[in-house]
C-alpha cells in the first residue's frame, strides 16, 4: 500500500518535476505522453510540460479532444480531463516558488475554498502509466472528492496485492476527504501488469442462492450484503438474507444477471420487479423508471454510485461494475466513450462512458482477468 500511495500523492500532493522539453525528441514524449489514454483519445489529446524554475505550462501539442497528457517523470505517464488543467497550472507555479508537501496541499485547499481555482468535479478520470514491476501499471483513478464508501457502496479494501498479480478489482482510498477516489487497475493490457487468475470459477455450480448473488461483488462486502429474490408472477419482494452492510445483492434473473448494488435503489428494483412482472418490455420499464425519478417517487442515485453485474455465458461481459454519472458529459470527467465491448468479450476492456449527458450516464468498468471475468483472447 505505501508503494501505491506514494505513486498517487505524485499527482495530489507532491510538486510537478518537469522534464528539459529537449531531453529527448518531442514527437517520442508526446508519444510516450498519451500512453495512459485508450486509442481513441491519443491522437487528439494535448501534450505539455512545465518550466522547473517558473512553473509555465509549455505545450508541445495543441490537441482538440478534452483531455491532455503531461510529460513523463522518471517512470511514470499522468494524463488528465482538460477541464481540470487551471488546477494542475496553479498548482505548478506554488511548486515552483518551493511550495510542497503539505504547504502545497494547504494552498491549493485555501485557493479552492476562496474560488481562485475551482475543484476537481466529482467523477473527473486521470489516467497513469507507470513503467516499473513493483508498481500497478496501468492505472486509472476517479476523482470522488468527500465521498464514503458506506454512501456509494464501494469497497475500501486494497487490491495492491491482487493488482501486481495482475487480477485486482477496483477500490476506494482516503474515504471521506476531498482527495477521495476510485482506483480502477487495468488487468489483462499490453500496458498492464503482467498475470491474471489461473483459473475460472464455474458459477454455475454454485447452487445456493445466497451465495451465487454475492458473486459480483469484492470479497469484502459479500459476507454483510442483504441477498433478495422476487416473485415473478407479482414481482413481490423476498429476503433471502438480512446483511448488515450498505449493499443489497439479488439473485439472477430471467435474463441471467446477478447484481448487486448500494440498498438506496431498492425502490427502482421493486417497482422494475413489479413492471417485469406485468409484463412490460424492456423499454416500458425503463421509460417507467425514468418517469418515476423525474416525479420524485423514486429517488436518483447519488453520483458515483456503484452497481455491480455478473453475467455467465460468453456472449456478453461476464463480471462488469458501472459507476453512475447521472447528467455528467464525457468532456467535463474527460472520459472515453469509444465502445470498449469487442475488448471486453476478449478478455481485455478498458472502462468507457454511455449516455453522457443523460440522466442514465455512467461509466462502464469491465473487469478482466480474474476467476469471474471474460477469458483473455
Amino acid at each position: 500500500m505505501k508503494s501505491l500511495v506514494s505513486v498517487i500523492a505524485f499527482v495530489l500532493m507532491s510538486p510537478f518535476v518537469a522534464q528539459p522539453v529537449g531531453a529527448q525528441p518531442v514527437e517520442e514524449q508526446i508519444a510516450q505522453a498519451v500512453m495512459p489514454l485508450p486509442v481513441d483519445l491519443r491522437a487528439d489529446a494535448t501534450v505539455y510540460t512545465y518550466d522547473a524554475d517558473t512553473g509555465e505550462r509549455q505545450v508541445l501539442r495543441k490537441g482538440t479532444n478534452h483531455v491532455e497528457c503531461k510529460t513523463r517523470d522518471e517512470d511514470t505517464t499522468w494524463c488528465y480531463p482538460t477541464a481540470t488543467s487551471a488546477r494542475r497550472d496553479f498548482r505548478a507555479k506554488l511548486a515552483a516558488k518551493g511550495k510542497s508537501g503539505e504547504e502545497l496541499q494547504a494552498a491549493m485547499a485555501a485557493a479552492t475554498e476562496a474560488g481562485t481555482i475551482e475543484p476537481n468535479p466529482l467523477g473527473s478520470m486521470m489516467y497513469r502509466v507507470y513503467g516499473k514491476d513493483d508498481r500497478i501499471g496501468l492505472v486509472w483513478a476517479v476523482w470522488l472528492p468527500d465521498a464514503t464508501s458506506e454512501h456509494l457502496g464501494m469497497s475500501t479494501a486494497s487490491q495492491r496485492d491482487n493488482s501486481l498479480a495482475g487480477k485486482g478489482l477496483p477500490w476506494m482510498m482516503r474515504e471521506g476527504t476531498p482527495r477521495a477516489h476510485l482506483m480502477i487497475p487495468i488487468n489483462a493490457t499490453k500496458l498492464s501488469t503482467k498475470g491474471g487468475a489461473s483459473t475460472r470459477m464455474d458459477t454455475k455450480a454454485i447452487h445456493d442462492p445466497v451465495a451465487h448473488a454475492v458473486l459480483p461483488l469484492p470479497e469484502d462486502l459479500r459476507a454483510g450484503a442483504t441477498v433478495v429474490t422476487y416473485d415473478s408472477k407479482t414481482g413481490a419482494r423476498k429476503v433471502l438474507r438480512k446483511g448488515t452492510n450498505m449493499i443489497e445483492c439479488q439473485t439472477r434473473d430471467a435474463d441471467g444477471f446477478t447484481s448487486c448494488g448500494h440498498k438506496a435503489f431498492a425502490p427502482r428494483s421493486d417497482l422494475r420487479a413489479k413492471l417485469r412482472a406485468a409484463g412490460k418490455s424492456r423499454e416500458e420499464v425503463q421509460a417507467a423508471l425514468d418517469a418515476a425519478r423525474e416525479a420524485g417517487t423514486i429517488a436518483s442515485p447519488p453520483s458515483g454510485s456503484m452497481f455491480y453485474r455478473l453475467y455467465e455465458e460468453d456472449d456478453r461481459i461476464k463480471l462488469l461494475w458501472v459507476m453512475l454519472l447521472p447528467n455528467a458529459t464525457s468532456e467535463e470527467l474527460g472520459m472515453p466513450t469509444g465502445s470498449q465491448r469487442d475488448n471486453s468479450l476478449a478478455g481485455k476492456g478498458r472502462p468507457w462512458m454511455m449516455r453522457p449527458g443523460t440522466p442514465n450516464a455512467h461509466l462502464m468498468i469491465p473487469i478482466n482477468a480474474t476467476e469471474l471475468s471474460n477469458p483473455r483472447q
